[in-house]
């Protein structure tokens, strides 16, 4: 889902004339943000308005059907959320980044946790979310914990989720270790684009960045255990039934969860997990 190379100016137009009220909704709330935060316009190359558009359309994709929105880019099926979320993606860049330990909650199967496989590179094709504080109550059976190097802050845009982090589509990340147990969990680290060689293979099995994070990550998911049990730990509240479901994607997989409300979905597996087209297995 990553832009043309030419630039998503048709995109652009087909967001502002298409979604009627829905985008001058969406535009009227950036419209203040960029009044308050002024460096959101500056960026790459391109006018205030391409900005406005650009970040109206992350608007757009946080407050509508996240999840059958990502399934439908996950299964490559065409429809009118492309020019959406090339101009998501596009207005992603302007967004301020964040570094460190990241949650989501997943729902896993044996055969889907067991995928994870230790030094595994697993691509996701879709936007990614993630949380940077703990939450309680997430729904799901497998702690998703990354080390994020470029996720971006939602918050502008969406306060009502001020914790939200983006990945961008094609978004790399090597699993440094999967837990079973109680509470089962599967630990990665944001990969580099220098880290992944031209044949879409880690250059190097074992980096010491792998040990930072995963030391992070170890002390993160303990955090978060303990604040399940002992409310003394500070952690947010569980989140609102409209949002919980956009925090369940576990990254590289093409999932259907039973208990979403019908949309598009991808076709489930017949043989176990399925890795994402172009995915490395």
């Amino acid at each position: 889902m990553l832009p043309p190379p030419k630039g998503v100016d048709k995109e652009r137009d087909w967001v502002r004339r298409s979604l009627g009220e829905r985008y001058d909704t969406a535009a009227a709330l950036v419209a203040r943000v960029l009044s308050q935060s002024p460096g959101l316009a500056g960026g790459p190359r391109g006018s205030t308005a391409d900005a406005l558009t650009d970040l109206a359309a992350i608007r757009l994709y946080l407050s509508g059907s996240t999840p059958d929105i990502d399934a439908a880019i996950r299964s490559a099926v065409a429809g009118p959320h492309v020019p959406l979320a090339r101009c998501a993606t596009a207005g992603m860049r302007r967004l301020p980044s964040y570094r460190g330990g990241a949650i989501l909650r997943a729902t896993l199967s044996d055969a889907e946790r067991a995928w994870y496989q230790e030094g595994r590179l697993v691509t996701e094709h879709s936007f990614l979310a993630a949380l940077s504080a703990l939450r309680r109550g997430l729904p799901g059976n497998t702690d998703v914990l990354f080390w994020s190097m470029t996720a971006r802050r939602t918050g502008l845009l969406a306060p009502e989720i001020p914790d939200r982090l983006l990945f961008t589509p094609g978004t790399r990340f090597k699993v440094l270790r999967s837990v079973d147990g109680d509470r089962p969990a599967v630990l990665l680290r944001e990969l580099a684009a220098s880290e992944v060689d031209e044949a879409g293979n880690l250059r190097e099995e074992r980096v010491p960045l792998d040990e930072i994070a995963l030391k992070g990550l170890d002390q993160l998911h303990a955090l978060w255990k303990q604040a399940e049990q002992d409310t003394e730990v500070p952690a947010g509240d569980p989140l609102p039934d409209e949002h919980a479901d956009a925090f369940r994607s576990a990254p590289g997989l093409l999932q259907s969860h039973p208990d979403r409300p019908a949309g598009p979905r991808p076709p489930a597996a017949s043989n176990g997990p399925r890795p994402q087209k172009g995915q490395n297995q």
